[in-house]
């Protein structure tokens, strides 16, 4: 015999929920598969996987900022590179300065010692009287007083060099001929320098500038020669300018020339 259909009344009824507080808490309800909440969640973590992240780049297009710290990066090296190459150099530059400023620094310290050797703060006065009047004694002739001017000619003189002017100054010198045209002779000093003088300063070289005169019977007749630094005076005489290089020495406390070069030969 077939079943009879169900009525309403007859369908079996939800049971109740026990309400909260009167009784164990219910269990949470267990997830179905495919349930709308799980879509969700999939959902947002696909969109979550796919968005960007911070430090993600976009397919395709280069990291400008890391490119730009890149070339920065290597720009500074690059400069450092040079910087380090260029400090050699700067210090080899500084150094070969150095060097060459040390140079200078001691052929002046050189030059000035020798210049004050030769130029101390004090010079004896009597280093430039004797030289004046050594060299008027050495080119003074009278030829009325002939022997008297040869011996003051050698009083001032020393060494080989007295020696060579006595055999000058002999019997058949220049002296014969001085006395044939009664001639006289002089030297006006103009200046005196000084090149150089020792510690002690009992020995000098000096310079002394001026002219030296000859006057005899003939000289006014005759021209100065052609080219030469004399000149015909008023008086009949010839001046020529003369300058002569001279080594003095102190000899017993008195001054000798040692040495004499004549710088012009007029």
């Amino acid at each position: 015999m077939a079943d009879a259909p169900l009525t309403p009344e007859d369908r079996p009824r939800p049971t109740p929920r026990p309400r909260p507080g009167s009784g164990a808490r219910p269990s949470p309800r267990p997830r179905v598969a495919g349930s709308r909440r799980e879509r969700e969640e999939a959902a947002a973590a696909t969109e979550r996987a796919a968005r960007p992240t911070a430090t993600a780049r976009p397919e395709g297009r280069a990291p400008r900022a890391s490119a730009d710290r890149t070339g920065a990066g290597s720009a500074q090296r690059a400069r450092a590179t040079a910087a380090a190459g260029a400090a050699p150099r700067r210090r080899g530059s500084a150094l070969a300065l150095v060097l060459a400023l040390l140079c200078v620094l001691a052929a002046a310290g050189g030059g000035l010692l020798l210049w004050q050797r030769q130029h101390p703060d004090r010079v004896d006065p009597t280093i430039f009287s004797a030289a004046r009047s050594g060299v008027q004694a050495l080119y003074a002739y009278d030829y009325k007083d002939s022997d008297g001017s040869v011996r003051r000619k050698l009083d001032v003189l020393t060494g080989d060099l007295r020696d060579q002017y006595k055999k000058d100054l002999g019997q058949g010198g220049i002296i014969d001929t001085y006395k044939q045209v009664s001639a006289t002779t002089s030297y006006q000093v103009l200046d005196v320098g000084l090149q150089q003088v020792n510690d002690a300063q009992d020995s000098a070289t000096v310079v002394v500038f001026g002219e030296y005169v000859v006057k005899s019977v003939n000289t006014g007749e005759q021209a100065a020669p052609e080219g030469s630094e004399c000149t015909v005076t008023a008086d009949g005489a010839q001046s020529c300018t003369q300058t002569v290089q001279m080594k003095i020495i102190k000899v017993d406390g008195d001054w000798k020339i040692d040495e004499l070069t004549l710088l012009t030969t007029s």
